[in-house]
């Protein structure tokens, strides 16, 4: 049975929208986009299952995140770990033996790894190129 999908709104004193928020069976489920009192859209944000989703990430139709993590060029990277210590969620590690960075599940895509790279060795592709998630055993 399909979830019921409706749409609560709320509106200024004026009449313009105030917040328009997706439900699924009674939970918010979908976007919430806040608006001014002059109509223009002020904030968006995503809710999956009645959770509110981070900002800055990627999410598919039905609330999933989509993980694309930054790439890795070994011959460009000079392992000065910038990009570890710029890190707000410690998602990424440094493994000096492998020359390798991994970056776990907790990676927000936030990007700030990409831009504080000195040398430009980490990229941020539209599809994961490798896998970049560290299992621990």
């Amino acid at each position: 049975m399909a979830p019921s999908v409706t749409v609560e709104t709320e509106s200024w004193p004026n009449g313009t929208p105030k917040r328009e928020t997706n439900c699924a069976d009674g939970q918010r489920h979908g976007w919430e986009i806040t608006f001014h009192p002059n109509g223009q859209r002020a904030t968006r944000r995503r809710w999956a299952l009645g959770e509110p989703l981070p900002p800055g990430q990627r999410w598919d139709p039905d609330g999933n995140r989509l993980a694309i993590k930054p790439d890795l060029a070994h011959d460009t990277c000079i392992f000065c770990g910038a990009c570890v210590g710029v890190c707000p969620t410690n998602a990424m590690f440094l493994e000096y033996n492998n020359r390798d960075i991994w970056i776990d599940e907790n990676c927000t895509d936030c990007l700030l790894c990409v831009r504080i790279c000195p040398v430009g060795a980490l990229t941020y592709p539209a599809v994961p190129q490798r896998n970049t998630t560290r299992t621990l055993a």
